[in-house]
C-alpha cells in the first residue's frame, strides 16, 4: 500500500495544523510559534495498515477484554521480526508485554537489583535510563563514551572496572544509541556480552530503533552475542519508534531464561499492568503489515540527516555533528559557538526552535542538544535556517 506523499513532505504550518491537537505533546508543548524537534515522535502521522487495523477493531467492539490470542499474536509478530530481519530465533515463551520500554526498564531494576546496587549506563544517554536508577535508588553508574575521530566508542577499560565492581548488579545497554545515533558492531556486542558473563552482571537491552539504520552498518540484536557468552540479558522493543505508535503502549521484553523471566515476574502482573487491545492490535499490523509505509519513512529519515550534515558543513558552521548510523536524532556539539551549558534554552529564546536539552543525557551532554528529524524536507529546512540565524548570538 502506498501512502500518501502529504505523510512525508508538508510544510511547517501544515504540521502545525495538523499535529497541534489536543492529544499530542509534540506540538503543544511550546508556543505556537515554537517548532518542536524534541521528543521522539515522527510527524509523518501512522501507516494507513495500522489505522485500518485499529479502526476493525473499534468498529467490532474490540475495547472489551482480549482473548490470549491476541497477546500470543503480539509475541509471534516480534520472533518472527527478529528471525527475519535480524537473524537471530527468540522463544516466544520467554518474553512478555510491557506498556513500553521504559516501564520493562523499572521493572527490571526493581526485580533483578536491591537498592544501592550499581546499574552501569553509556553517556550521554537517554535520560529516563538516568531517572529510573535513581528513582529506584539505585546507584548510576557511567561509562562514559569516548568521542574519537571515527566517533562514540566504548571505554572498555572503564566497563571492565565497573562491571567488576561487587555492587554492579545490572547494565543497560541503548542500541542503536540515544542520542548519538551509534550502531554497535558485533565485536563491540561480543565484548560486552564476555565481560557481563564473566563478572555475572545482567544486561538489559534497550533496541528500539533496532529497525532505524542506514546503509553503513545493520543492526546486530544483543542477543546474538549474549549467546555466545551464555550472558543473562532481557531484549527490549516496541514498534513505537518505527512506527509512530508511542501512544498505543505496547512493548515486548525477552528473557535469556525462564529463572530470569521469573525474577521479573515477582513484580505481580496487576502491578505491572495489562497491555491495551489497540496497542497489541497496532502493533501486530505494523510488524506484518507496515513495511512499505516503513520503507518510506527510512528514506527520509536518510536524506534528512545528509541534510543537517549539509547545513553543519554551510550555514551550520562551528556545531559539531555526527551523522548518525541509526536512530532519528541528531546529537548537536555547540561547545564551539556558546559556553552555554544548555543551548537548547538559547534556541528557544534567540531562534524558536525546541530541542532536547543536552545535559538531561548525563555525563558529556553539556553544551550539545538532540534535534528530532522525522520531520518534512521543509520542516527540517526552517528549522535550521533559525538555529543558523540564532547561532551568532548564542
Amino acid at each position: 500500500m502506498t501512502e500518501p506523499d502529504s505523510h512525508f513532505d508538508a510544510g511547517t504550518e501544515e504540521l502545525r495544523e495538523r499535529l497541534r491537537n489536543r492529544i499530542g505533546v509534540k506540538w503543544t508543548r511550546f508556543d505556537e510559534d515554537v517548532i518542536p524537534m524534541w521528543i521522539a515522535d515522527m510527524d509523518f502521522g501512522t501507516a494507513e495498515v495500522v489505522t485500518e487495523a485499529l479502526h476493525l477493531a473499534i468498529d467490532g467492539f474490540g475495547l472489551g477484554y482480549s482473548r490470549q490470542s491476541l497477546y500470543d499474536g503480539v509475541l509471534a509478530a516480534f520472533v518472527n521480526r527478529y528471525e527475519t530481519r535480524f537473524k537471530v530465533k527468540l522463544d516466544p515463551s520467554m518474553a512478555l508485554l510491557s506498556t513500553d520500554v521504559v516501564q520493562a526498564v523499572y521493572i527490571a531494576i526493581s526485580a533483578m537489583t536491591a537498592p544501592g546496587d550499581g546499574v552501569v549506563v553509556q553517556p550521554p544517554i537517554y535520560p529516563p535510563f538516568i531517572g529510573a536508577i535513581r528513582d529506584t535508588q539505585r546507584n548510576v553508574l557511567y561509562n562514559r563514551l569516548l568521542e574519537t575521530p571515527s566517533g562514540f566508542q566504548f571505554d572498555f577499560d572503564d566497563l571492565e572496572r565497573l562491571l567488576g565492581m561487587p555492587s554492579t548488579r545490572m547494565m543497560l545497554l541503548c542500541n542503536p544509541h540515544n542520542p548519538t545515533g551509534r550502531v554497535m558492531t558485533v565485536a563491540e556486542l561480543d565484548a560486552v556480552a564476555e565481560i557481563a558473563a564473566r563478572h555475572r552482571v545482567v544486561v538489559v537491552a534497550d533496541e528500539i530503533h533496532s529497525d532505524i539504520v542506514y546503509g553503513e552498518r545493520g543492526h546486530s540484536s544483543f542477543a546474538s552475542s549474549a549467546a555466545r557468552f551464555g550472558t543473562d540479558h532481557l531484549i527490549l522493543t516496541s514498534a513505537s519508534k518505527s512506527f509512530n505508535l508511542a501512544g498505543l503502549r505496547c512493548a515486548v521484553a525477552h528473557f535469556s531464561s525462564a529463572s530470569l523471566r521469573a525474577t521479573y515476574e515477582t513484580l505481580p502482573f496487576h502491578m505491572r499492568g495489562a497491555v491495551s487491545n489497540l496497542g497489541m492490535v497496532g502493533t501486530i499490523a505494523a510488524w506484518e503489515h507496515g513495511g512499505d509505509w516503513f520503507a518510506k519513512a527510512l528514506g527520509r529519515l536518510d536524506r534528512n540527516r545528509r541534510a543537517i550534515a549539509e547545513f553543519v558543513a554551510g550555514e551550520g558552521s562551528g556545531i559539531g555533528y555526527r551523522m548518525p548510523e541509526g536512530t532519528y536524532l541528531a546529537w548537536l556539539d555547540f561547545s564551539a559557538v556558546t559556553e552555554a551549558t544548555d543551548p537548547s534554552q538559547a534556541l528557544l529564546q534567540l531562534g524558536r526552535v525546541g530541542l532536547s536539552d543536552g545535559p538531561a543525557f548525563g555525563p558529556g551532554g553539556e553544551r550539545h542538544a538532540r534535534l528530532n528529524f522525522a520531520t518534512s524536507a521543509a520542516n527540517l529546512s526552517a528549522a535550521l535556517s533559525r538555529i543558523a540565524e540564532a547561532l551568532p548570538h548564542l
